[in-house]
């Protein structure tokens, strides 16, 4: 995914390399797969109209708690 930042401080519209187009309000961001990035959102990059940057893949949360002991698990007996 890329991530397109608009640095003006008016709305921007954009053709993207399908049929689809993005339209930008004042300042916004926006993620769209990178098979999307067109020729012209490269060129408004080159132009300092917007900013373009990869988004890092996301890692796992890492957790601070420890694992509960054996001892403290619920176990519930079923009836005959």
């Amino acid at each position: 995914m890329i991530e397109i930042h608009n640095l003006q401080f008016q709305p921007l519209t954009f053709n993207m390399a399908g049929e689809k187009t993005l339209h930008l309000g004042s300042r916004e961001r926006t993620a769209i797969p990178d098979k999307e990035v067109s020729h012209e959102i490269r060129l408004a990059e080159k132009h300092g109209l917007i900013r373009l940057q990869k988004q890092p893949a996301k890692k796992p949360a890492l957790t601070t708690e420890k694992p509960k002991a054996a001892s403290s698990a619920k176990t519930t007996k079923g009836s005959k």
